[in-house]
């Protein structure tokens, strides 16, 4: 994937999926948060991935934040007054609206991928070689 990527035949691109309620809404507000002040990618591995955060909590993301030197006082603000849910909650939309019913969920041209990796690089290089020969034809 990350060949398919440099190479621009393909992008990534990352939306919010709400897969369990209140604590995923939460966590994608406070990784928007968090990117209100430049650490989007930091925050979310460190809040998603690592397992002394999987809690989700308002305790958790404000320890975090702190750990990560973010602007505490910004960041709490920004969580507390939901800066960034309505965006999110249109994110969930689209992607229902995409086919997704989990993660990860791949789109090529719109339309849902292959599961397997094998598969979805054979259609992305499907969908390449189709623009390729629109342009030169």
């Amino acid at each position: 994937m990350e060949e398919l990527i440099h190479s621009g035949i393909a992008r990534y691109e990352y939306r919010h999926f709400i897969i369990f309620g209140s604590a995923s809404q939460f966590a994608a507000m406070a990784t928007e948060c968090a990117g209100d002040q430049g650490a989007w990618w930091e925050f979310h591995d460190a809040y998603l991935i690592d397992a002394r955060a999987r809690s989700f909590t308002r305790a958790g993301a404000l320890e975090l934040a702190r750990d990560e030197g973010l602007d505490v006082a910004q960041f709490t603000q920004c969580i507390d007054n939901e800066e960034h849910r309505d965006r999110i909650l249109q994110m969930q939309q689209q992607a229902i609206a995409d086919g997704a019913r989990g993660t990860p969920t791949f789109l090529i041209n719109g339309r849902m991928a292959a599961r397997s990796l094998d598969g979805i690089i054979e259609q992305v290089h499907d969908a390449a070689e189709a623009v390729e020969n629109q342009e030169g034809g």
